[in-house]
């Protein structure tokens, strides 16, 4: 039977008590979205499920392989190559490059959003994007979902909780919150005086309580809805259309939760992307890096409290003695050092042994579970920085290093694929539209780049002297062509590599750009190359001879 919903508001109040249940992926095995993603969190920050407070001991073997991680699967926007796929507009790609590289990546901080979204599906097992107004995506924290499908995150709607501070819920009136054209219910005045206002009931004393509501809770939900959730719905003729809501609760002076709306619209594109990290069918969310360390992390901790409380019992100072009234006569507790002590005769006080002897077992037990987390988390040691045993072979290590990096190499090549479907339907669209309206730039130019410019500023020059020498009759030297074409490289090395890079308004209007992203040259082996050639140098170093030989030279 379908379930009906009175409006928006019932459906995001039924929906949140909805995802606190676990769902159950295959028989024996439930999951809960909302209690991994808070076990995930307190793990990578050394944080007990039962609270940090009561004197246990924690040693954070997550976070270290999460840092491994987090630099062995980054990206460097400088790999990201964009280019004009077509042989007639390829000279374009030059100006491309350099407007994103110079101009589009820094203004926009890409960086910044694809290490979030790297760590965020490293963490949690998966990382969820969306397209906002601007060019930069924005990462979706996975802590702020308020409800979604638990076994596939982009198959149903999706509920997020917003905070705002009065002012800035104020400036979203710019793009037409509060406002009924958008069906709102309520303005953004009516909605921060609720709220700064907003009285909640005393369960002990039945008294109105006065909240100060500094933040103030907004509710985006976004998916295929029941049409009567918009204000034109007798319009529709479907039963469930893509919408976009954003909602607000307040409770009433009765203490009644009641909802109001800011902004709701039909909802045409795909907001959302998703990335998932070693995905698990039958759930939202791939296996997390923490996640699969929560058993060894778990098991770490019990053995250093264990430890601790071994420590504990070896810490106390205990005294026997065969003499039944010694106490009695003496306190130990209030001697000074090097005084002096009687015992009856043939009495014996001696101190009692609390060494802790099965210690080393918990030892080697966390030795045990932090190889095992290093092994899971292909956080080998020479991969972490630790120095190798004396007189391990340099070959032998950078294999090992090499080796222990592959995992995260696939992982990076899948993330770097992610990037691309990102570029491909986000970015890429709205870079083709601001060039057309024109910019300048200044940027600094490499070698390559230095030569290529060079190169054709050269043959462009060149075919221009020969036009005009043909047009006022003079012959042809190549010699001459030649001169000139010197003295023209010449005069634009003279103004070194920093150079201003105009596209003109409308340059580019009409023109249909087949760009295509090439993330991270994920295809080469870049150390391997590394490897021979300086075993080539190496060997030329050693018998310089050896260039002597045309075929070796």
């Amino acid at each position: 039977m379908e379930t009906r919903y009175q409006d928006i508001h019932d459906f995001i109040t039924r929906q949140e008590i909805a995802f606190n249940l676990p769902i159950e992926i295959i028989s024996g095995w439930e999951w809960s979205m909302k209690e991994h993603i808070r076990t995930s969190l307190f793990y990578k920050f050394g944080r007990l499920l039962t609270g940090n407070s009561d004197n246990k001991p924690v040693k954070n073997i997550t976070r270290p392989i999460l840092n491994l991680a987090y630099r062995a699967e980054d990206i460097d926007l400088k790999d990201i190559q964009i280019y004009v796929d077509d042989s007639e507009k390829y000279h374009l790609s030059f100006l491309i490059k350099k407007y994103h590289d110079d101009v589009f990546v820094r203004e926009n901080d890409l960086d910044t959003f694809f290490d979030e979204a790297k760590e965020e599906k490293i963490d949690f097992g998966g990382a969820l994007v969306q397209k906002v107004k601007g060019a930069r995506p924005q990462k979706v924290p996975l802590q702020s979902i308020v409800f979604c499908d638990q076994t596939d995150i982009l198959s149903g709607p999706i509920g997020v909780k917003l905070f705002f501070s009065p002012d800035e819920l104020k400036a979203m009136e710019k793009v037409g919150w509060g406002n009924k054209k958008n069906g709102a219910t309520a303005t953004i005045d009516e909605v921060i005086l609720l709220a700064t206002n907003e009285k909640k009931l005393d369960k002990q004393s039945g008294k109105d309580v006065k909240t100060p509501g500094k933040y103030i809770e907004v509710y985006q939900v976004s998916g295929t809805l029941p049409a009567d959730f918009l204000d034109d719905a007798k319009d529709e003729e479907d039963d469930y259309v893509k919408q976009l809501h954003f909602t607000t609760f307040y409770q009433n002076s009765e203490g009644n939760k009641q909802g109001l709306t800011l902004f709701r619209i039909r909802d045409k594109e795909a907001r959302f992307k998703f990335i998932s990290r070693d995905g698990i069918y039958g759930r939202a969310l791939g296996y997390g890096g923490a996640e699969e360390l929560f058993e060894a992390q778990v098991w770490t901790n019990y053995s250093q409290i264990q430890k601790k409380d071994m420590l504990d019992g070896a810490s106390k100072v205990i005294f026997k003695t065969t003499d039944e009234n010694y106490a009695n006569r003496n306190k130990i507790r209030d001697m000074k050092n090097m005084e002096v002590t009687t015992v009856a005769e043939g009495k014996d006080v001696s101190q009692l042994d609390t060494t802790p002897r099965s210690i080393n077992l918990f030892t080697n037990y966390v030795s045990e579970w932090e190889e095992y987390a290093k092994s899971v988390g292909a956080a080998y040691d020479p991969a972490m920085g630790k120095e190798p045993t004396s007189g391990t072979p340099f070959a032998s290590l950078q294999l090992q290093v090499s080796q222990g990096l592959s995992l995260h190499e696939y992982r990076k090549g899948k993330y770097a694929t992610f990037i691309q479907e990102i570029y491909q339907d986000w970015i890429i669209p709205y870079i083709s539209s601001e060039i057309t309206k024109g910019v300048k730039f200044i940027s600094e130019l490499n070698a390559e780049e230095m030569e290529y410019v060079s190169d054709c500023l050269v043959r462009s020059e060149a075919n221009k002297f020969i036009k005009s020498s043909i047009l006022n009759g003079q012959l042809i030297d190549e010699q001459q062509v030649e001169g000139f074409k010197q003295r023209v490289r010449e005069e634009f090395t003279r103004g070194g590599t920093k150079r201003f890079i105009e596209i003109l308004k409308d340059e580019m209007k009409g023109v249909t750009l087949k760009v295509k992203v090439n993330v991270a040259g994920k295809q080469k082996n870049l150390a391997l190359i590394v490897d021979k050639l300086t075993n080539i140098f190496r060997q030329i170093f050693a018998n310089p001879q050896v260039l002597d030989d045309p075929r070796a030279s």
